[in-house]
Formats: structure tokens, C-alpha cells, sequence
């Protein structure tokens, strides 16, 4: 039998990865298969590259704001309340469309989240980047949404 537990976001354990403030609330480890953090994504904020997961699924719930999903060439607007998931396999990239911040919700792997926290070393150049997303059989697809 698995343990439950109520874990709130603190301040301190904030992870600024350079394109996106987040707070891991379900830590890779914590639970079998998924893992769980919330991103907040500045006013008129840019998200990651274009990229797909040949491995996992991501769900994307936001929870303040607005965000802007494309996913396989079909762009929405995913206000708050709403939800965006994105099957493994399909590419995608999102970003904050407003002048307001935007929070979301993320639910996903814990491969996902070490990607994430990791994109620092990406950043660096874009071979960087493209061995990190290989790292987690993850590619590289196109340039961040505009």
C-alpha cells in the first residue's frame, strides 16, 4: 500500500530554469509513473521549444491566466479552468499569450521533470539542448512559439 500525503508549494523550492519559474509538488520518486509541479510563465512569456516525447504524456491544467498550445500544427487558447493534454509522440509547444502572468498545473513523468530542471544546461547552445531532450528520448522539433 502506497503512503498519501498533502505537500504544499514553498517559496524556497522554487527552480527558475531559465525559460519558466516551478515548484515541484510530486517529486520524481514520490510516486510510481507520474510526477507533478506547478509553472508560472511571465506576462507575454515564451515556453520551451517545439518538441515531442516518445515516451510519455503530459496534461496541462491551468490554473491562472491564459496559455496558447499548439499541438501537431493546431494552435488553441487554453484559458483558466481548462485543461491541454498532450499525448506522447505528438509536438507541441506553448506560451503565454497575455499581459497577464499564467500558471499551469503539469502532470507527467518523472523523466519529464528532470528535463525540466535541467534546462539550464541546454540553454547553453543549441547542441546543448538538443543532446538534453535526446537524454530523455525527447526531440527537438522548431523554435518556441511566437
Amino acid at each position: 500500500m502506497s503512503a498519501t500525503f498533502v505537500r504544499e508549494p514553498k517559496e524556497d523550492e522554487s527552480i527558475d530554469n531559465g525559460v519558466v519559474q516551478m515548484n515541484v509538488l510530486v517529486e520524481p520518486g514520490a510516486a510510481e509513473g507520474f510526477a507533478a509541479f506547478v509553472s508560472t510563465f511571465p506576462p507575454l512569456g515564451g515556453g520551451p521549444p517545439t518538441h515531442h516525447h516518445d515516451l510519455y504524456d503530459e496534461a496541462f491544467y491551468v490554473l491562472s491566466g491564459e496559455m496558447e498550445f499548439r499541438v501537431d500544427g493546431e494552435t488553441a487558447r487554453v484559458p483558466a479552468g481548462s485543461m491541454a493534454w498532450v499525448p506522447r509522440g505528438a509536438t507541441h509547444g506553448f506560451r503565454n499569450p497575455s499581459t497577464e502572468p499564467a500558471c499551469m498545473l503539469v502532470v507527467t513523468t518523472p523523466e519529464a521533470i528532470d528535463l525540466i530542471i535541467r534546462m539550464p544546461e541546454g540553454l547553453r547552445s543549441p547542441e546543448a539542448m538538443q543532446a538534453l531532450f535526446a537524454e530523455h528520448d525527447s526531440h527537438l522539433d522548431g523554435p518556441p512559439l511566437k
